[in-house]
């Protein structure tokens, strides 16, 4: 019986082969209907792409045949592709003069827009997060990062400063995303100054060769990182410094008396120049070009204009219930972060107040509100932090649309810092919290 089966099996075989052979008009038909992406038409080929990763369309697809580039080279794809991501207003602000002068790089955006999306919303397979504690031994109220997010920056209310080598803070087992640290070795300043070290600024942020400190003992130092972190001139303020920003050779201090100084670092240790934009402590400063922006305690902001030498606008009124905090400004929106977890949108040309977006609902009236105490913003993204230990990563559109969300493991935040794919946090549990991408550390053992 098995003979005879296998004699069947044998026949139809032959029989299969005879009909399809390869030279048969039969195999040319089939072989002519398979689809094939060549040949495939420009609707299917978008199908599949609204599938796939930007950054795998912009670095991989498009370079596999001149097809493939020429569909993936058309702006207004890329355009639709970011609209299709959003449910508000992108740009937040549409009609700036900058638009006319400045083409949108849609392709740029939404590349940045899914890998930020990836990156934060997968966190604990993207990135390692890292507590360190027992540095400073008091709140750490300003940290900074530099040179591609490889140095960071601390200060605090202990007076002392510290100098990390980020890819240096390793946890000790790798399987771990989230570790807690005890004897990370920074280069550490006791008593770098006589007061509460207040703020950071670089004198540039990709190519950082000098860091100044703002402090309480009222003075701002500047730092020379190639030196081993010495202190190489003191400015003398006259009154608490809360804020500094850097421009140019400019160095530049918001004071509790309600000042703004410029100092020189070629013209010794006196203010250079100063004006006075409000009625309140100067809480926080931001540069763009020679525009010098400032929010304050008495909730109004204020722009200088360097080269004029005089006020741009002063007493904006942001908001009556709270006050500001912190201040990030870009060519395509201006956005503060008050006491009372709003954000206000504001003009970033004519510096007028526009909407607010309440991302931290107030509470009842028995717990504590939650204040912004850190706004970055890139052309796609936003990343806000909240004092009470959330951050929001969010779409830059208007209203800002949240895509994801992570929790601190210390509470009461006090500064965030964003470059370069790495994330640092300061807290008033005199820790700071580190989010650092996988593949640094895999580059640094390569």
């Amino acid at each position: 019986m098995c003979d005879v089966l296998q004699s069947i099996k044998e026949q139809i075989t032959d029989i299969e082969n005879d009909v399809t052979t390869p030279d048969s008009p039969e195999n040319d038909i089939y072989e002519a209907a398979e689809p094939a992406l060549l040949n495939m038409p420009v609707e299917i080929i978008l199908k599949i792409c609204s599938f796939l990763d930007a950054h795998f369309l912009k670095h991989t697809m498009s370079k596999v045949c001149t097809r493939f580039s020429d569909i993936l080279a058309d702006d207004h794809l890329w355009k639709y592709w970011v609209h299709s991501k959003i449910k508000g207003c992108f740009p937040p602000l549409p009609n700036l003069k900058i638009w006319d002068d400045v083409q949108v790089d849609w392709e740029e955006i939404c590349v940045e827009m899914d890998v930020e999306k990836k990156k934060w919303s997968n966190v604990k397979e993207s990135m390692r997060h890292i507590v360190v504690k027992d540095v400073h031994f008091a709140s750490v109220d300003t940290v900074l990062l530099v040179n591609k997010g490889e140095l960071c920056v601390s200060g605090g209310r202990d007076r002392g400063m510290a100098l990390w080598n980020v890819l240096n803070i390793t946890p000790h087992d790798k399987s771990d995303n989230t570790t807690t640290l005890n004897e990370a070795k920074p280069k550490y300043i006791r008593d770098a100054h006589a007061g509460w070290v207040w703020d950071l600024a670089p004198d540039n942020i990709d190519c950082a060769s000098t860091v100044y400190s703002a402090s309480w003992d009222n003075t701002v130092k500047a730092w020379d990182l190639a030196t081993e972190f010495c202190c190489v001139q003191t400015f003398r303020c006259g009154m608490s410094a809360l804020s500094v920003v850097t421009t140019d050779n400019a160095v530049m201090a918001g004071l509790y008396s309600k000042k703004i100084l410029t100092f020189d670092q070629r013209a010794g240790s006196n203010p250079v120049s100063s004006y006075k934009a409000h009625r309140g402590p100067v809480l926080a400063l931001n540069v763009r070009k020679n525009m010098v922006a400032s929010v304050s305690e008495d909730k109004t902001l204020a722009v200088w204009d360097r080269v004029a030498g005089k006020l741009l606008v002063s007493d904006v009124r942001i908001t009556e219930k709270a006050y500001p905090v912190c201040i990030s400004w870009s060519p395509s929106a201006m956005y503060i972060g008050d006491s009372k977890g709003s954000l206000h949108l504001l003009h970033p040309e004519e510096h007028k107040y526009i909407k607010s977006h309440e991302l931290w609902p107030e509470p009842p009236i028995i717990k504590p509100s939650s204040k912004i105490t850190g706004c970055y913003q890139s052309q796609g993204n936003m990343i806000v932090c909240s004092d009470r230990g959330e951050i929001k990563f969010l779409y830059n559109c208007y209203p800002p649309e949240e895509y994801s969300s992570v929790k601190t493991s210390t509470f009461d935040v006090t500064q965030l810092r964003y470059l370069d794919s790495v994330m640092v946090i300061g807290t008033c549990d005199s820790a700071l919290e580190f989010w650092v991408p996988n593949e640094r550390y895999q580059d640094q053992q390569l």
